[in-house]
């Protein structure tokens, strides 16, 4: 449960944090300058820092979840939060496929967290 919990935080800030980044540059040109400025804009640094917790929150993860098992199942968890994140504040549409997609990885997160609690 412990790794079911910390993978959906982490995923939720790794996307949240993703998601905010590419609001800041969105548009923008490629060069360090106008890199350096939508960095340093609210969503670039708030992005930045959601990413940096996400990162901190998976080196925890990894302390003590085999990788085989965490990082299928944060996967799965990540395209979750992306399809979240893109219909909610992107206002993407969500068809078929998508969610004949879905319902396959929560059915893979579900065997994941059964074989993770089975061990």
């Amino acid at each position: 449960m412990k790794l079911i919990l910390l993978s959906i935080l982490q995923s939720a800030l790794a996307v949240g944090g993703t998601g905010l980044m590419t609001m800041a540059m969105h548009g923008r040109m490629t060069g360090p300058t106008s890199l350096i400025e939508g960095a340093l804009t609210p969503q670039g640094l708030l992005g930045m820092v959601l990413l940096l917790t996400s990162f901190v929150v998976m080196a925890v993860i990894l302390t003590f979840a085999k990788m085989s098992v965490y990082v299928p199942l944060n996967t799965g968890i990540a395209f979750l939060f992306t399809v979240i994140f893109a219909t909610v504040v992107e206002h993407e549409r969500i068809n078929i496929p998508m969610i004949i997609g879905m319902v396959l990885i929560l059915s893979g997160v579900a065997v994941l967290a059964n074989y993770r609690v089975a061990e």
